[in-house]
């Protein structure tokens, strides 16, 4: 198996005071909506593209966030990312999964410190720009 280093595009989207996660059906965790870029893929492109297909509803780029980088062993192999993180407004208000394999839950945002949010380090980085809107970068400790 050849070790890649995966770029994912990934989603901040706020209504209300709550934020739009997404879980894997019998996963106890979450994550922020978004994808995988292609080889060749531009990045934003790619979040549209992966919004569309996960909700399906346009969604359009309001600013970056941040970037995560983060590591994980799974079934014994060692996994690389890359996440760029960017606020997106959506054309809808109440989008649904368009993904037999997703279901996404508005999370009050009071409720994020407890609630497990993957990875950690972007949950964190989130928690920690509430306060100071500059861009961030969160590299891998692994």
């Amino acid at each position: 198996m050849t070790e890649t280093t995966e770029i994912i595009a990934r989603a901040v989207i706020r209504r209300d005071q709550h934020l739009l996660l997404a879980r894997q059906l019998g996963k106890s965790w979450f994550f922020l909506p978004g994808g995988h870029v292609e080889p060749g893929e531009r990045v934003e492109p790619a979040l549209v593209r992966e919004i569309a297909e996960e909700l399906g509803t346009e969604a359009k780029i309001a600013g970056f966030v941040g970037v995560v980088e983060h590591g994980y062993v799974e079934d014994g192999a060692t996994h690389h990312e890359l996440n760029l993180v960017f606020e997106i407004a959506l054309a809808t208000d109440d989008p649904t999964s368009q993904e037999d394999h997703l279901e996404f839950h508005w999370l009050p945002l009071a409720d994020l410190p407890d609630t497990d949010v993957r990875p950690t380090a972007l949950k964190n980085a989130l928690l920690a720009a509430d306060t100071d809107h500059t861009p961030f970068w969160r590299g891998w400790n692994g």
